[in-house]
């Protein structure tokens, strides 16, 4: 019997990052291309959800199991207020003017709703890290930003993992532990 160690209970939260990158990307380009969406509020979500298609057997029960779809979706609350991430949530018309000292983010209307890479990257406590990669991630829920006097503001983002065409290891996600 295999004895579990310490080590394999997870705690706490961690960093996350979108970015645009090119599905054939090197990792030295993926790291350049990824930008630190800022503060994480009640951790972060990875969920995996396969759909089966059974055959039964009239007389034996179901005989053979396929498996037809899989979603995955990672959800994560944001706290950092950044305008420029919100872009990054939704089909959304950014802008940033220095000269008058203000950013701009315009809903509605438009059709595209981004597709990011994802990486959430949590440090464990003998300090390595467990990251979790979406090659191809879109945020498809929205988002509801509330304004509370007695709390801070948390924007929900949830996306969901679409197939990244030409990978044949695994083309929605990756986690890769360092040991």
């Amino acid at each position: 019997m295999a004895t579990v160690k310490e080590d394999t209970i997870l705690l706490g939260s961690g960093d996350l990052y979108l970015g645009k990158v090119d599905p054939n990307a090197t990792e030295t380009e993926i790291q350049a291309a990824l930008v630190n969406v800022g503060a994480i509020s009640g951790g972060a979500t990875l969920t995996y959800k396969p759909s089966f298609h059974d055959i039964e057997s009239a007389n034996r029960g179901t005989i053979m199991s396929f498996l037809t779809k899989e979603e995955i979706s990672f959800k994560s609350g944001i706290l950092t207020w950044n305008l420029e991430n919100l872009s990054k949530l939704s089909a959304a018309s950014y802008s940033e003017d220095t000269t008058a000292g203000t950013r701009r983010i315009g809903l509605g209307g438009l059709k595209n709703v981004p597709v990011n890479y994802l990486r959430f990257v949590h440090t464990k406590p003998d300090g390595k890290k467990l990251t979790v990669n979406i090659f191809r991630a879109q945020a498809q829920s929205g988002f509801e930003i509330t304004f509370d006097s007695e709390k801070e503001t948390v924007i929900d983002a949830e996306f969901k993992a679409l197939a990244c065409i030409g990978k044949t290891d695994g083309n929605l996600v990756e986690i890769v532990e360092e040991i």
